[in-house]
């Protein structure tokens, strides 16, 4: 039987990085500007509130 391997892997300057080998701030910053960008996008504009 084979086993199943899950890796988060995030695409930066055009090259595929392994999530845990990154700074957690620097993972974070990317997602929220990538979900900012998206939302933009579909026309929905995110409040930042804290």
């Amino acid at each position: 039987m084979k086993r199943l391997e899950i890796v988060s892997m995030i695409k930066v300057n055009g090259k595929w990085e392994n999530q845990d080998e990154m700074n957690p701030e620097e993972v974070a910053k990317i997602i929220e500007d990538k979900f900012d960008q998206t939302m933009k996008t579909l026309h929905f504009e995110r409040k930042k509130i804290a």
